[in-house]
């Protein structure tokens, strides 16, 4: 199988050009040298030298693995198996783009995955120099760091040191989050396969702290639930807002002008928000972003759709073998079809 994975990357890099194909050697190579980096997690657990908080957090996801694959039908296989130490606080940088003045995003396709509204980089100079040259084709650019990614199933995905950063209900969410793409992935529709992951990873960790962890942790997951809902409104109504203004086909200066007022707006909206619900906070980072079509792209993909996978959870009574079948054929229809499904369960929820 191994050799038949190092044929199928040396056969899709064959058939590229250019800088497409110094792009995705750089990918080969920095996913080389990270599958390299692995051990395996039982000799990280006996090394004597794994400080006592890493073995903890170790044995932790062993547990949540075996609670993945018995409780929430997700493959486990061979992947968080290992561990790699990085010094960095993610693993991979996405770059998002969208045009000036549209909310489309921009997207780019690869053999596997199909087209994303993202590239990933692990080179993080190489990710500042295709930003700066989206920029300099008129795009709004937004990069972050992503702590895990997924390969879908093609590899034995280890955990590393940004996965095990956070408190266990953050743990949980992440690796449940990176298990549910290799259960299920439908290519080139991202904000389906990320909402998808955002819902199982929740729900996921909630019924982890509720059987095996610590329950206190769960009000945890209930406060950030409501709080990413919040935000979700600013930011679809935002997005509204220059949905309206993009198709009013004005001159570019009254649009930018137009554009740059929503913006504010919507930090306004936000600081508002957050003088009445302090923890709201938490989100001021993103907020100091630039809040612009690339950037509000990204959080609608990872969360408009939650609604819309929580209902769709609730008509299974909260069974996971009726659920997958759900989300299998929900993403067997026509596009246009797919959004009225999900657009209703979304509608249903709200209600």
């Amino acid at each position: 199988m191994r050799s038949l994975r190092r044929c199928l990357v040396i056969a899709m890099l064959l058939v590229l050009s250019g800088c497409q194909a110094g792009y995705y050697m750089h990918l080969a190579r920095g996913h080389g040298e990270l599958m390299r980096a692995r051990t395996p997690v039982e000799q990280v657990l006996a090394d004597p030298d794994t400080p006592v908080s890493v073995r903890e957090r170790l044995a932790r996801t062993e547990a949540m693995l075996v609670f993945a694959e018995n409780e929430l039908a997700l493959p486990v296989d061979n992947a968080y198996r290992s561990y790699v130490t990085l010094d960095r606080g993610f693993v991979v940088w996405n770059l998002f783009a969208a045009p000036e003045f549209s909310l489309s995003p921009r997207t780019w396709c690869f053999p596997v995955a199909g087209c994303t509204s993202y590239r990933g980089f692990f080179d993080l100079a190489r990710a500042e120099r295709e930003a700066e040259r989206l920029r300099a084709q008129g795009y709004d650019v937004y990069g972050g760091g992503a702590i895990a990614y997924s390969t879908l199933g093609w590899f034995a995905d280890p955990l590393t040191t940004p996965m095990l950063a956070g408190n266990e209900a953050q743990v949980a969410d992440l690796l449940f989050h990176e298990l549910a793409h290799r259960r299920f992935y439908l290519r080139g529709d991202t904000r389906f396969n990320e909402s998808l992951a955002t819902t199982v990873g929740r729900e996921g960790a909630r019924r982890w702290l509720a059987a095996q962890g610590d329950p206190a942790l769960i009000d945890e997951i209930t406060l950030s639930a409501a709080l990413r809902a919040r935000v979700l409104a600013m930011v679809s109504d935002a997005r509204a807002d220059l949905a309206r203004l993009y198709a009013s086909e004005e001159e570019p200066a009254r649009l930018r002008a137009g554009k740059q007022t929503i913006q504010a707006r919507l930090r306004d909206t936000f600081e508002q928000a957050r003088e009445a619900e302090p923890a709201l906070g938490r989100y001021a980072n993103w907020f100091a972003g630039p809040l612009n079509n690339a950037q509000l792209n990204t959080f609608s993909d990872y969360n408009d759709w939650v609604p819309a996978f929580d209902a769709l959870l609730l008509d299974c009574g909260g069974h996971w073998s009726c659920f997958w079948r759900e989300v299998e054929r929900i993403a067997a229809l026509p596009a246009e079809q797919r959004i009225v499904v999900m657009e209703a369960l979304r509608e249903a929820q709200d209600d």
